[in-house]
Order: C-alpha cells, then structure tokens, then sequence
C-alpha cells in the first residue's frame, strides 16, 4: 500500500511537468487572497484599529466605491533636535481620473523633486520631474492601478504613524462632493496605546515613537466607508542613535468631481523618449518556475515566450529629476538616454 502512494505521488509530479497554470497552485505560485469585510462606518467613529483599516484601503477600492473623481494629497513632515530645525518637507499629490482605467496623476515637493504618471490607451507614460516622458506597456495587468495607489499613499501613512495616540468620537453626519459621510473627529487620548512592533529594521525607531499631540476631522463615506476628507496634525517624540527628535506632521486629503471624467491627453510624441521593454523580473520568474508554470511573457500573438535568462542590462546613464541649471556641464543637461524610470 505505501509502495502504491509512492508511486502515485510520483506520477502526480511528473505530470505537473507539463505545466500547471499558476492559479491552480494557491500559496504556491499565486498569493491566495482573502476577501475584506467592508468596513463598519459606525465602529470606525469610535475603534483607531477599524479607521486605520479604511484608511489603509489602497485608493483603487476608494476609485472603485466612489467612480470618477479628482483627489488631492497635501502633506508636510517637519523634525527639529532640541529645539532646532534638522529637517522639513511639504509634497502635494494630484489624481485625475478619465474614461477606461484612464488617469493623470502628479507628486511634487518642497525639495524640488518629483514624478508624472500617465496611462492611456493601454500605454503607461512616466516621467521624473523635469524630464521628458518614457513610454511602455505595463509589465502587469494590475501595475497602471498600483502606480495611481502610491500618489495616494500619504494619507494612510500619516494616520499610522499617529494612530496608536489617538482617541475617535462620532461628530454626526454630513455631506462631501454630494456624498453622505460620516465626521469622525480625532483628538489625543489620555491613555495612548503602544505602536506595534516593526518588521524592518529601519524603521523599528517607530516603536518607541510617542504621540506628544494628535488632532483632526475624518469624513468617511456613509455607505462606502471610504475617505472623503482627511485632515490631520500631529506632534511625535522618537530617539535614534541615542538622540531625542521631534517631528510635526500634517495631511489634508480631499476629492472634488465626484462624477466627473477627466479628460487626459496623450504626452505629445516630441516629448516621448523610446523605452527598453525589460521585464528582467519576470523572465527571471519565467525561467526558474519553466515546466511548473506557465511563462507570464507573451508575444504579440499571445503564444509564450521561451523562458530564458534576463539579461543584464549595459551601462547606461540614468534618468535624473534634477532641474538642469544654465551652468552645468553639456553632459548634465544632456536628454536621458531612454533608460525606463
């Protein structure tokens, strides 16, 4: 008998030599993913934990609740040492959605640095600031919809790091862009909670954070549960290397339009640097995963691509998004070569 399960589990993984699609191997080859509850809007006017799990929302479910709409990110992070300034940064993030997955989204800062995102027609445009647009097809179905979440990131990071000194209270009904919502306004609790632990290393100084100051007003959509308006300051002690920071923070989100689509043009073909198509990690994942899965790669005629080694990529130099100043160098102010950002 044990000899018989032997050889039937060995037929059985011969057979999959052959290849078996990747969403006949769950927790294997594809993440197994779990569906949600949605949220409860009236224990998030009183539970951090259940607000924090709104605002954690990535913003394509937010997209996804609410239809077309504009939204806007301010943020600004200030840390002094002893009462002298060690560093500030202010950034604002702007969202526009058109018609068909179409979206214009842009994030700037006080340190004049930033980045452009476009998607259109299939195609995704992407440019440093000051620089001129590269254009590819998405390496994933889902990378145009995960490039417009990261503008909107900021919102959620700024209640992490304030949540566990937080205390909620129900501040009625309203109504934001012809939306009812639900006010939920934050202020500092007389018994702060202790932040949870911190899996990287680099930012386990989180952990012994303390929220010195917290205050603010959050809109969540009544029937969605999705933010509508997010403003938030805050004031946090943290010690590193065996100093003691301050950092102030603030974030004011908000959504205009509701209902409208944008119109979103194409970047004007002078502008357009051509862009090698390396998908380096996904033929490395094709190639180490050949006869398990089938290759993710395909050509224009949707046959597979024959997994083979990435290749490493030549020198080059790369993209800057640096502002080019009259008196660089001919080399500096030279256009990017047409490296992918």
């Amino acid at each position: 008998m044990i000899r018989f399960a032997v050889m039937a589990m060995c037929a059985s993984a011969c057979g999959r030599s052959q290849g078996v699609a990747d969403q006949e191997l769950p927790g294997l080859v594809v993440e197994v993913r779990k569906t949600e509850p949605p949220i409860d809007v009236e224990r998030a006017t009183r539970d951090p934990a259940e607000l924090g799990r709104a605002l954690a929302r990535p913003y394509h479910a937010m997209l996804a609740a609410l239809g077309p709409h504009s939204a806007a990110v301010n943020s600004a992070t200030a840390v002094e040492e002893a009462g002298k300034p060690v560093s500030e940064l202010s950034d604002h993030a702007q969202i526009e959605n058109g018609d068909s997955e179409s979206y214009h989204a842009v994030y700037t800062n006080s340190a004049d640095y930033g980045r452009e995102t476009t998607f259109i027609d299939g195609r995704l445009y992407l440019r440093p600031r000051y620089q001129r647009w590269h254009a590819r097809a998405p390496e994933t179905p889902d990378e145009p919809s995960a490039l417009r979440d990261q503008y909107f990131e900021a919102t959620a990071a700024v209640w992490d790091l304030l949540a566990p000194g937080a205390e909620l209270s129900d501040g009625g009904k309203t109504e934001i862009a012809g939306r009812p919502g639900r006010k939920i306004t934050v202020r500092r609790s007389s018994e702060p909670s202790a932040p949870p632990a911190e899996p990287l290393a680099q930012r386990t100084w989180r952990e012994g954070r303390s929220v010195e100051a917290v205050e603010g007003e959050i809109v969540l959509d009544a029937d969605k549960g999705v933010p509508l308006a997010v403003t938030l300051t805050g004031r946090i002690g943290f010690s590193r290397d065996g100093r003691r920071f301050a950092m102030t923070v603030s974030l004011d989100s908000s959504i205009s339009g509701l209902g409208t689509t944008a119109q979103i043009a194409t970047p004007g073909a002078d502008d357009v640097v051509a862009t090698p198509e390396r998908l380096r990690e996904v033929d490395d994942r094709d190639f180490l995963l050949q006869g398990i899965a089938p290759p993710l790669r395909k050509n224009a005629d949707g046959t597979a691509v024959a997994p083979a080694p990435a290749p490493v990529a030549g020198p080059g130099t790369p993209a800057t998004n640096r502002k080019p100043k009259a008196d660089d160098p001919p080399a500096r102010r030279a256009k990017p070569d047409g490296a992918k950002p």
